[in-house]
């Protein structure tokens, strides 16, 4: 595992107030909201709960290995999976392809976007900074955290998603 810092979710502490998702849009593109947003906050009503979505940052990242122009692809400078939007023609495969729905598609602009660690933003990521129950941090994360995380996530989508079948 490279020595990189990550956003680690910690979803007991979610309050769903969705601030991480204000900040994102707000710094992104200059406007407050949830369409814009690189992180999303899902409500499972069923349980009584929000969680944090957002990318997971995979090294072997499906969302790049099926993009027909490359423009979704893994920058091993950042240690991360970056959206060329030059080279992205809007196909949706990447947001297809990702398993956490951390890939979303511009109303503005008809192209796929997602997490880049606010590159070039000094302090780190605004969605960590935005947090006020400390939800979300950006920190060097312990190989078994991150797996442990990853589980947690895929089961509260899957309770999400089998509620909404019902």
């Amino acid at each position: 595992m490279q020595n990189r810092k990550v956003l680690i979710y910690n979803q007991e502490k979610c309050t769903g107030c969705r601030s991480c998702m204000m900040g994102c849009s707000l710094f992104h593109d200059g406007e407050c909201g949830k369409v814009l947003s690189r992180v999303a906050v899902v409500r499972n009503e069923a349980l009584g709960e929000s969680f944090v979505v957002g990318c997971d940052l995979c090294t072997d990242a499906p969302c790049a290995s099926v993009c027909p122009t490359g423009a979704c692809s893994y920058d091993p400078a950042l240690g991360i999976t970056k959206i060329n939007q030059d080279r992205c023609i809007g196909c949706k495969e990447c947001a297809m392809a990702c398993p956490f729905g951390a890939i979303n598609m511009s109303y503005k602009t008809g192209k796929a976007f997602k997490c880049d660690l606010c590159e070039g933003r000094s302090e780190g990521p605004v969605c960590a900074d935005w947090c006020p129950s400390n939800a979300i941090t950006y920190a060097q994360p312990t190989v078994a955290f991150k797996a442990k995380r990853r589980e947690k996530l895929i089961e509260r989508l899957k309770a999400v998603k089998a509620e909404e079948e019902d």
